[in-house]
């Protein structure tokens, strides 16, 4: 087995760092997707609910009574967040996946035997 030249070990290690964020960036956006899709859904059943019904909702270990407008600011504000970080998440995505494959082209060309 031929040794693998430093800079292309170094190479190696940029990879697994890239490869590492990216595992980390699809976990939050899988998380974000969720609570997005628990912030339309409720938002979704509120709408559906008449003026004048009561409403809780939790904050930390509490549940609190609130009014439909008041809920509904909340859960638009929320989704709207959600989106925001979700599309931020995505081009993070995004990029993490353009570095990772120029690497990786890199690291092909780096170790591909050169004709002597």
């Amino acid at each position: 087995m031929q040794n693998i030249p430093p800079q292309v070990q170094a190479m190696l290690g940029q990879l697994e760092g890239y490869q590492q964020q990216l595992q980390l960036v699809i976990q939050q956006k899988q998380k974000v997707q969720l609570e997005l899709t628990e912030a339309k859904k409720a938002l979704e059943e509120i709408e559906k609910v008449e003026e004048g019904t009561v409403i809780y909702k939790t904050v930390g270990t509490l549940i609190v009574k609130t009014d439909k407008a008041k809920a509904l600011e909340e859960l638009k504000e929320k989704v709207e967040t959600l989106e925001v970080r979700l599309n931020a998440l995505e081009r993070q995505e995004k990029k993490l996946n353009e570095k990772l494959k120029e690497l990786t082209q890199k690291i092909q060309t780096a170790l591909r035997p050169t004709a002597g």
